[in-house]
């Protein structure tokens, strides 16, 4: 199928999506609420530190409410088309919904992971960006064309994490559930909410390899501020590579398992 069908197929999804958010109007303000909560209280953690102390791990107050804006909007990218798809993703096996998505003339994996978008979350897009802007100078950002950096990092964000969540949900062919694993990401996705450099040795290799939870937010801020080395740009690629081809050997792997819910 073209790229064209397929860009036809998604704006029809993007429209099914917005009359159920419009429907449900109280759900965008609730979202919008629940999120300006919890980032405000990691920004008021990160004030009760630099009340004490001018820098953390080489990281002043605006470089890491910078890195939090763009942690923030990378996030919320993923959030805005895939997070939802996630939370429905075991019905597919355990329910035999893959058993519809297996007979369009699409590849599943595509239906899978564009069902659901949540627009509400696009608001976050926004106030994230907003308040990367509103530290950019003082942050040391020199500004400019480099703006356009960051949507190349942005996207790097998102993609680690949709393969990093998609690797932890994965197992559901193998398991009856796959809400132990879930857990499991949102245990280790807390340490994407700090600068990597903030972490003992042994935990940011964790991070920026096995586990590249760094690469949401922590690698591209440090990168649209400082720059990073060649061989950094070379790990990046390589891990996020990886993560691309095991999660098509698990897929494949796992519809070869499935069973219908016909069967």
């Amino acid at each position: 199928m073209s790229l064209r069908k397929y860009a036809e197929i998604y704006r029809v999804q993007l429209k099914n999506n917005f009359v159920r958010e419009a429907v449900y109007r109280t759900n965008f303000l609730t979202s919008v609420l629940v999120d300006l909560i919890w980032l405000g209280v990691e920004m008021s953690l990160f004030s009760v530190i630099y009340a004490n102390v001018p820098s953390l791990a080489g990281w002043t107050r605006p470089q890491v409410y910078f890195f939090m804006g763009i942690f923030f909007a990378s996030d919320a990218l993923f959030t805005t088309f895939f997070q939802r798809n996630f939370w429905t993703f075991s019905d597919l096996v355990n329910k035999g919904e893959l058993d519809i998505l297996l007979t369009k003339p699409v590849h599943p994996l595509f239906l899978a992971l564009s069902r659901y978008i949540n627009l509400t979350a696009s608001f976050n897009i926004v106030l994230g960006l907003g308040i990367a802007y509103k530290f950019a100078q003082a942050a040391g950002f020199p500004g400019g064309w480099h703006w356009l950096r960051l949507i190349a990092w942005l996207n790097v964000g998102m993609v680690s994490a949709l393969l990093l969540r998609f690797a932890f949900s994965i197992w559901i062919f193998w398991t009856e559930r796959s809400w132990a694993l879930s857990r499991l990401y949102y245990q280790f996705f807390a340490f994407a909410t700090k600068p990597d450099t903030l972490y003992p040795k042994a935990i940011r290799y964790l991070i920026l390899t096995a586990l590249p939870f760094a690469f949401i937010g922590s690698v591209p801020a440090r990168a649209l501020l400082h720059g990073i080395e060649t061989w950094e740009y070379g790990l990046i690629a390589g891990v996020l590579t990886f993560f691309f081809v095991f999660n098509t050997v698990l897929w494949r792997r796992g519809l070869q398992r499935y069973q219908s819910a016909s069967s």
